[in-house]
């Protein structure tokens, strides 16, 4: 079997990933470079971005000269692709938000309400989309993600006066 001809196709596909690979090293190191400096939260997610972007960018451009442009039916089958790995990756962070869209429209929580979940007791000091922080009585604090919150067993101490009309 004669290798060299496959050359013209593993030769971008590896230049592609080393350029995306590369990219992201390099954003990684650009962040912590920056957070030792003391650069703001903000700067250091818009860098960081910035060099992904531009190494995903060289990878498509390198691609796009090997290959060319793709066919109608190659890029919705890329692009369902894509699709499903997002949405597998992000499976959890999605049961998540959806479970913290249902906690905030039933109204179960309120900033500085004593509860306890799986073992964890505290008080509510931030309501997110994801997570839901508790600082414990100890002054500790514990992030309860949505979905636990809506799936366990959630006792809300401190909101039997503000939901006895609605229950």
């Amino acid at each position: 079997m004669d290798w060299s001809s496959y050359l013209p196709t593993i030769i971008p596909l590896a230049t592609a990933i080393v350029l995306v690979v590369g990219g992201y090293l390099l954003s990684s190191s650009a962040a912590g470079w920056l957070r030792r400096r003391g650069a703001p939260a903000a700067a250091v997610r818009w860098v960081r971005f910035s060099i992904a972007i531009v190494g995903l960018l060289l990878a498509s451009a390198v691609l796009f000269v090997a290959f060319g442009p793709l066919t109608v039916a190659s890029g919705v089958t890329l692009s369902a692709i894509v699709g499903l790995a997002a949405t597998l990756a992000l499976q959890t962070v999605i049961g998540n938000v959806i479970a913290g869209v249902i906690l905030l429209r039933d109204r179960l929580l309120r900033l500085g309400d004593h509860i306890q979940v799986g073992g964890v007791s505290g008080a509510v000091v931030r309501l997110g989309l994801v997570t839901t922080w508790l600082r414990t009585d100890d002054g500790s604090f514990a992030a309860v993600s949505n979905s636990n919150l809506l799936s366990g067993p959630l006792v809300n101490k401190t909101a039997k006066d503000r939901l006895k009309d609605e229950v």
